[in-house]
């Protein structure tokens, strides 16, 4: 989120922005304001034709549309929400500092660590370091002490504020990492969990198996029943197969219709048996629409499945369990290929 507005055109987004907010009974908090002034200044066209088209079909917005339009639409693999919470701590830091500097108290020391440190909010500012700074705040702030009352109510109310924006961050990096559809883990998220499951695997030397689903002839489903009906569908196979599952095993919604399921300290056969007890349990459903009734038919889904090999890099892993669904695929689908 870069912007080179003129004076005169931030001032105006801004006034939009907080009607906008108003408008819709928001918080104006980072997360909504950055969404707001994005769609005030019509700079990203994505984001506005899908507030359009939300606003069209509901009327109302709610916080957890806003996390879900800002992970679709604007946070992206190098500029996270830590891009909003470092603006937002320079709001606290100045507020800080102002304090400080009207009481009749001397604190001109702790004025100069707090000035080191609001230097220190660059943008490239990562999460680890949002964190230590925030904790360099809170001890900052304990170090003050004054007899004037509406300065320790000050200091109390901006340690308060930090609290928030840390709980803030860790939901909304939370949000980042999982599909606003079917509500488990997106790729991002699973490409976390991967590396740790194999770093994990490789320290304890266990095994560690890979399943990658895909639903068969997806498309004939949305272009004959409709995307709302495919989007149940989805949700559909996200919960059985997360239902199917136990322990620190994962699923994850990798693609549009494919899904990867991790199994630490499962063995090649085990992975396998699941997959196909999964195969069988989609393959004997009997899918009908909720409102009319009318039968879906069997939705069927296809399996590759890998098991790490030592010292392989994850998108050797990854690319292997790729192959054996593929193969799955090319046999006639509704089949669990090994590899």
């Amino acid at each position: 989120m870069q912007y080179n507005d003129t004076i005169d055109d931030s001032r105006q987004y801004l006034r939009l922005t907080l009607e906008l907010i108003g408008k819709h009974g928001l918080p104006t908090d980072p997360l909504n304001y950055c969404i707001w002034y994005e769609y005030a200044s019509g700079k990203n066209e994505a984001l506005n034709a899908a507030i359009d088209k939300h606003l069209e079909s509901s009327g109302t917005f709610s916080e957890e549309i806003s996390r879900q339009l800002f992970n679709l639409h604007i946070a992206n693999g190098r500029e996270t929400v830590t891009t909003l919470v470092r603006e937002e701590l320079k709001r606290v830091f100045t507020e800080i500092i102002s304090a400080i500097k009207t009481t009749n108290q001397n604190f001109s020391a702790s004025e100069n660590h707090l000035e080191t440190i609001h230097e220190s909010l660059v943008p490239s500012l990562s999460e680890a370091d949002v964190d230590k700074i925030v904790n360099q705040i809170k001890r900052e702030i304990k170090n003050l002490e004054s007899s004037s009352t509406s300065f320790k109510e000050q200091l109390q109310q901006a340690t308060h504020e930090i609290d928030e924006l840390k709980i803030k961050m860790a939901r909304y990096r939370n949000e980042a990492l999982k599909d606003p559809l079917t509500r488990i883990d997106n790729r991002r998220g699973f490409e976390k969990k991967l590396t740790d499951a194999i770093d994990s695997a490789s320290m304890s030397n266990t095994s560690l198996c890979l399943v990658i689903a895909d639903i068969d002839h997806f498309k004939k489903v949305n272009d004959t029943h409709g995307h709302l009906v495919g989007d149940n569908v989805l949700r559909m196979v996200a919960a059985t197969i997360k239902d199917s599952i136990k322990g620190k095993d994962l699923v994850a919604r990798i693609g549009g219709e494919e899904f990867a399921v991790l199994l630490p300290e499962t063995p090649f056969e085990g992975a396998m048996t699941l997959a196909d007890n999964m195969r069988r349990n989609f393959e004997r459903l009997d899918l009908k629409k909720k409102n009319s009734g009318e039968n879906l038919g069997t939705i069927t889904l296809s399996f590759g499945v890998a098991t790490y090999r030592k010292d392989e890099a994850a998108e050797d892993f990854v690319r292997r369990a790729d192959e054996a669904l593929y193969r799955s695929k090319n046999a006639g689908r509704n089949k669990v290929t090994g590899l």
